[in-house]
Formats: structure tokens, sequence, C-alpha cells
């Protein structure tokens, strides 16, 4: 395959891409919380934090 075959490959491949993104756009989180997540504040995640630290603690890590 010669450079400009490669290149006319490449093009081709970008103008794929570039349509189906057109189709299906991607889709913006508005929040912190909606695009990364976060752990309910309840009795099961705070349990497991507590584990979390304690069990750094005993491995003795003093920065986490």
């Amino acid at each position: 395959m010669n450079a400009a075959a490669a290149d006319e490959k490449l093009m081709a491949l970008i103008r794929e891409i570039q349509a189906k993104k057109k189709l299906n756009p991607p889709v913006a989180k508005t929040t912190w919380r909606e695009a990364f997540g976060a752990m309910p504040d309840d009795e099961l995640s705070q349990e497991a934090a507590r584990l979390g630290e304690e069990w750094r603690c005993g491995e003795g890590m003093t920065e986490y």
C-alpha cells in the first residue's frame, strides 16, 4: 500500500466516523455527579468508607 492509498483510506475512515457521530451525537452530562457518579450516602456506603479507612490505617498508609 502506498502513501496515497493509505491517506485515502484514512480519510474514508474519518468521514465514516464523522457521519456516525452526526447520527448519534454524544450526550453531555450537566453535572459532575451525572458524568462520574457518586456513592449514595447510606449505611452501606458509610460502612464501606469506614472499612476502607480502617484497612488503609492498618497498612500504614498516611496519605490517601
